[in-house]
């Protein structure tokens, strides 16, 4: 693995990100929850943010798109065997809520699936100057900082690295999120 995490500033123009904003909207918007399968709970002081699932086969423009720069980061930097994507989040962490999401990690380890999530993608849909707060922070690494900040930039890092969103405390911060599977972890 060359680069632990790599960031495309910019990677979407703003039109893209209006657009993803907009196909969001058609989606059912959910509490966010915490755990996998019969764990999965609501916790508000570990997570507090609005969801929506947008759906990977309907979505495929969205998906194709990631994926140009899931395959290149693959290549260069981290050379995991992957499939694609089972999954597309749209999250809204919101000000008035202090909306955040604690340490955590994107794998699910007990898991009896033939796939594991090996690749997690976070894209930036908001401007910066729109919410204050909502850092994306990596545990015990050095962060992406302001290269993550610009709306439309993509953040691309290996799933099982723990990592977090500080609490937003003010506007709202909007972010598309995937998983890129692939057979179990060995």
């Amino acid at each position: 693995m060359n680069n632990v995490w790599e960031v495309w500033p910019s990677a979407l123009t703003g039109a893209e990100c209006d657009a993803i904003v907009k196909r969001a909207a058609l989606y059912q918007p959910e509490s966010a929850t915490v755990g996998f399968a019969q764990a999965v709970r609501s916790d508000h002081a570990y997570r507090s943010s609005t969801i929506s699932w947008l759906d990977v086969h309907r979505d495929k423009d969205i998906v194709d798109r990631l994926m140009q720069f899931v395959h290149s980061s693959n290549r260069t930097n981290f050379g995991i065997d992957i499939a694609g994507p089972y999954e597309l989040q749209y999250t809204e962490y919101h000000g008035r809520a202090q909306g955040k999401y604690d340490w955590h990690q994107d794998v699910w380890l007990e898991s009896s699936r033939p796939f594991d999530r090996k690749l997690s993608v976070v894209v930036q849909l908001s401007d910066p100057d729109e919410y204050e707060g909502g850092a994306f922070e990596f545990f015990g690494l050095q962060q992406p900082g302001v290269n993550f900040a610009p709306r439309g930039s993509m953040l691309i890092f290996p799933s099982f690295l723990q990592h977090r969103v500080l609490p937003v405390t003010r506007g709202v911060r909007r972010s598309l999120v995937s998983w890129i599977e692939g057979p179990r972890w060995r």
